[in-house]
Order: C-alpha cells, then sequence, then structure tokens
C-alpha cells in the first residue's frame, strides 16, 4: 500500500525495515507478470527465464537502492551519483528524482533535478503531505505509522 511502501520509507529515509519490498507481495509479483509473458515466448523455458531475470532484476534494483540508504560512500561514481540524487529526493525534494537504478523516465517527464537548481527544500519531504488536517480524514495512516510525521526523521528521534 502507499502508506507501507511510500509513506512509512519517506517518514524516516534510514528505517530499513521499510526500505525493501516484503517477499509476500514481490515474488508473487514477478511470477504472476512474468510467467505468461515468458511462456508466450519460449514455453516453460521461457517462463522459468522470464521469472529469473525478473528476480535478477529485483536484486539489481533493491542493491542499489539499499547502497543508496546506508551510510556507506560508494567508490564507483555512477552509484555515487545515483545515491546522491535519490538522497536529494528523499531529504530535499520530494517531487522529483525518483529514480532507483537510473534516471531515465525523470528526464523523460521533467522531474530530474540537480540540488543546486531547487533551492527551496519541500515541507512535505518527510510527510508527503500528509498533514494533521489530513489525518482528520485518514485516520487509519497515522495509526499504523504511529502518528503523523514533522521534521526531520533524526530530530524527531531525538524528541522521543
Amino acid at each position: 500500500t502507499w502508506k507501507r511502501i511510500h509513506y512509512d520509507h519517506h517518514q524516516d529515509p534510514n528505517h530499513l525495515e521499510v526500505l525493501f519490498g516484503a517477499l509476500y507481495t514481490t515474488l508473487p509479483t514477478i511470477v504472476l507478470m512474468l510467467t505468461p509473458i515468458g511462456w508466450a515466448i519460449g514455453g516453460p523455458g521461457g517462463a522459468a527465464m522470464a521469472v529469473g531475470v525478473g528476480l535478477l532484476t529485483t536484486c539489481f534494483y533493491e542493491f542499489c537502492h539499499c547502497i543508496q540508504h546506508l551510510k556507506y560512500k560508494p567508490k564507483n561514481k555512477w552509484l555515487a551519483k545515483l545515491k546522491s540524487s535519490h538522497m536529494a529526493h528523499h531529504f530535499h525534494d520530494e517531487s522529483g528524482n525518483f529514480g532507483i537504478t537510473n534516471f531515465f523516465w525523470d528526464r523523460v517527464f521533467g522531474t530530474f533535478y540537480e540540488r543546486p537548481d531547487r533551492k527551496e527544500k519541500s515541507e512535505t519531504v518527510f510527510n508527503l503531505g500528509y498533514t494533521p488536517e489530513q489525518a482528520k480524514q485518514y485516520p487509519w495512516v497515522a495509526d499504523l505509522s504511529g502518528g503523523v510525521a514533522t521534521g526531520h526523521p533524526v530530530e524527531r528521534m531525538k524528541q522521543d
């Protein structure tokens, strides 16, 4: 759901428990989406190959996403750029730099940005616009997430 996948992840981008896709949703999706395509192209062998490629692609995606959220500075320039751009999405302005393994679609849709291009930090970068007013209308999100996120995650932890 949006709450688990994106809202909780933005509340605290370094919280690893909400970093990875859940296996009970990820694996069935890969199998159900790719098996028919692979089968249509190459029968049972094609189906197995399609699922295998889907699993490898997902592992690569999760590897890149993990590197971006761990306290690790990649030596590889490409990985370092991916991390920098994705961290801007989490800590500066959530309305762009959606990519994890590349920013092709961000460039196509005009959502890619370099940090100096956006001087103002988004006020909703950690709560995605889910404010106390929104919580009155959709209280189950706050109930499931332990409240409404306000401010930087590190500052919130100091208050607890």
